[in-house]
C-alpha cells in the first residue's frame, strides 16, 4: 500500500486576484495568514485553518481566483 500524506487544502473566501502567497516551506499554525486576495479594491487575507507546513502553491501571483478555488495545500509539519 502506498501512503498518502495528509493534506489540508487552503481556498480563496472570495472572487479576486493572488496578491501575496506564502513560501513553500514555511511552518504555519492555525489562523497565520498565508495569502491575500484582492477583491473589490481591498486585499482580503487569507489565514490557514490549522497547522502545519506550506506544501505548495494552487495558484500564481497575480492568477484570478474564484470562491472556493484552491490556492495553497499544507503537509503535516
Amino acid at each position: 500500500m502506498i501512503p498518502i500524506p495528509s493534506c489540508t487544502v487552503v481556498t480563496a473566501p472570495v472572487d479576486g486576484r493572488i496578491r501575496r502567497l506564502a513560501d513553500e516551506g514555511t511552518d504555519v499554525t492555525a489562523g497565520d495568514v498565508v495569502a491575500t486576495v484582492e477583491s473589490g479594491g481591498r486585499d482580503i487575507e487569507i489565514r490557514s485553518p490549522k497547522g502545519g507546513r506550506i506544501a505548495g502553491a494552487l495558484a500564481a501571483l497575480t492568477q484570478p481566483v474564484m470562491a472556493g478555488d484552491g490556492v495553497l495545500w499544507l503537509a503535516r509539519a
